[in-house]
């Protein structure tokens, strides 16, 4: 894949007429999931495309590749995260792997989100206002609750791409997840599950 697939997708939609981050994207994108989830996707030159990730930030958007320490203990993971940072540990950090959600309940997750963008310029500046407890206790973001995971920084491999806030809406919408020890269809049955069952 030598096209930026980050570029593609952000310029058919300025030849649509359309402002990024809108209901209006929101649906054009929807609308364009068969085409988008046929795309043949290489995770490294999509790394590659992106700003390395100098330090970290609670409510920026990272990539990178993940292999689990407990992995053999694990039912199911995700081996390239897209992750929204929630808090920062000496160890490592608390996320929001949004490939956990299927794509209607990944949308709905990342649109109701947006409000609490520091701004709307999404450029550097912008970063989301959340942490872990704000999302609790909110019934329209309750299907944060399987995406909700700690990674390691030991079990990052190789270097964690920044996903800046202009890219973060094409981000959301790749098929990027790498799932290992169950299908894609199986993680995402069993996290709209989860996603009911939030109080």
């Amino acid at each position: 894949m030598d096209e930026n697939q980050f570029e593609i997708y952000k310029q058919q939609l300025e030849a649509e007429g359309l402002d990024a981050n809108t209901k209006a994207s929101r649906d054009w994108f929807f609308d364009k999931m068969d085409e988008i989830s046929n795309v043949d996707v290489d995770r490294n030159k999509i790394r590659s495309q992106l700003p390395v990730a100098g330090n970290y930030f609670i409510g920026r958007m990272y990539m990178f590749f993940y292999k689990p320490k407990n992995r053999l203990e694990l039912r199911y993971y995700d081996r390239f995260p897209l992750v929204i940072m929630l808090d920062r540990y000496k160890e490592g950090f608390l996320g929001l792997n949004l490939h956990y959600l299927p794509i209607d309940l990944r949308q709905r997750l990342y649109y109701n989100l947006l409000p609490r963008a520091t701004n709307d310029n999404f450029d550097r500046t912008t970063r989301l206002k959340i942490d872990y407890e704000y999302l609790l206790g909110k019934s329209f973001l309750r299907a944060h609750k399987p995406c909700v995971k700690r990674y390691l920084y030991s079990s990052i491999i190789g270097r964690v791409a920044n996903v800046p806030a202009n890219e973060w809406e094409v981000a959301v919408h790749l098929p990027t997840a790498h799932w290992k020890k169950a299908t894609e269809s199986k993680v995402h049955r069993e996290s709209r599950i989860k996603a009911r069952k939030f109080t």
